[in-house]
């Protein structure tokens, strides 16, 4: 979808109708207002509502315009804790035109900037809202009222120093000698003898051991709580990180392997995001350089017809539940930890999943070819009924 130029400007005395003709107008085409609905009495207080909004310092209330026209309305405060989306409404003439998707990526891109999450609220009779937020990685946090409370979050908030400070399980699980020695074995032997480079580096998990084994490595990482834990392990001398976006951010110099593991370029909400992960690969490597994904297979066969939700682990004291929007491709991992009482604690994490022919296309978008793919890193076979996979992209030779 194409969006069209727009410009937002802030509300003045002279736009208080408009404000609420808009407002009225897309609530009345989407079928939403009530049979005993009093126009007249709505519109004096929303218009007064609106006049104090212009005067409060706290929120910030704006005429959306297309062509020099006025075609929409967008309130928005701040606070120390998070930007908070208050409402956006188009007009229908208006509508469909990206408009809405450009406003929301662009306070996401505010938040990250100020590394907080981006927080609204949405009416439960709004589907269309509702699925335009769904689709932009919005995940549903509480009720109030007749809205779900949604956020969304970069990284850094669900990254934050709470699940850094646990994050690391040494001897089980993902840090098992057994899982992480044939990781560390294979990408040291995909480095050949030059430097390596992880996208999400996270506590450096696979980093430190992949350091200790000679392999000079640097990381890019959005949250600064992982890093702040990386640096109980490793300095900034012997393993460099670079604070960003692993789809954009930088780090110096050139390098022969650039590798992500553990399905975090899932983490990546949009397709367009995830191709330009690889894009971002490719310029980190010099040629006949190498990018390694570790990724899992989307379970959709596990999906029953009607059933949007499948369970990945049950065990004692974690459940993992997968809820899938399979019109997105979107997933959101829901982590129960269970105490020995009767409440339990839950973490949610959304992810984009990518089928397997999916991301050899998005490979080479960016200039790469597909050099091996396996079921796991001892180089067991990929089958139909793999639950994951390692995959080996290489750029041309020079």
């Amino acid at each position: 979808m194409t969006t069209e130029p727009y410009r937002i400007r802030p509300a003045g005395p002279d736009d208080v109708a408009f404000l609420a003709d808009v407002s009225l107008t897309a609530t009345r085409t989407q079928g939403r207002l009530p049979a005993d609905f009093d126009e007249a009495a709505w519109r004096t207080g929303f218009e007064e509502w609106s006049r104090d909004s212009i005067d409060d310092p706290t929120t910030e209330l704006n005429v959306i315009e297309l062509d020099g026209r006025r075609v929409g309305r967008l309130r928005i405060s701040r606070t120390p804790e998070a930007v908070e989306l208050n409402g956006v409404q188009i007009h229908p003439d208006a509508q469909n035109r990206g408009i809405g998707t450009a406003i929301i990526t662009a306070l996401q891109s505010e938040a990250t900037a100020r590394d907080v999450p981006l927080q609204l609220h949405v009416e439960r009779d709004n589907p269309n809202a509702r699925r335009l937020y769904d689709r932009l990685g919005f995940v549903k946090t509480g009720e109030d009222g007749a809205e779900d409370v949604m956020q969304w979050t970069k990284g850094t908030q669900l990254w934050n120093a709470e699940v850094a400070r646990r994050y690391d399980t040494p001897g089980t699980g993902m840090f098992a000698p057994d899982v992480l020695g044939p990781t560390v074995d294979r990408l040291a032997e995909l480095a050949g003898g030059g430097r390596a480079l992880e996208f999400a580096i996270g506590t450096g998990r696979v980093a430190v051991p992949l350091s200790e084994r000679g392999v000079p490595v640097s990381g890019i990482e959005l949250s600064v709580a992982m890093i702040a834990e990386l640096r109980t392990k490793a300095g900034e001398t012997a393993i460099p990180v670079v604070t960003g976006d692993m789809s954009a951010a930088r780090a110096a110099g050139e390098f022969s392997l650039v590798y992500l593991v553990f399905n975090t370029i899932s983490n990546l909400l949009t397709q367009e995001e995830q191709v330009a992960c690889f894009r971002n690969a490719a310029r980190h490597l010099s040629p006949g350089g190498r990018f390694v994904i570790e990724l899992w297979v989307p379970e959709l066969r596990r999906l029953p017809p009607g059933t949007p939700a499948t369970v990945g682990i049950a065990e004692p004291g974690y459940i993992l539940l997968d809820t899938y929007d399979v019109l997105n491709q979107h997933v959101v991992s829901h982590h129960f930890h269970l105490g020995e009482g009767t409440q339990a604690e839950l973490g949610r994490t959304p992810h984009r999943y990518i089928w397997p022919a999916e991301l050899d296309l998005m490979a080479q978008l960016a200039g790469f070819t597909l050099e091996s793919r396996h079921a796991d890193w001892t180089g067991a076979a990929f089958t139909a009924d793999s639950p994951s996979h390692i995959s080996v992209y290489r750029l041309p030779d020079a």
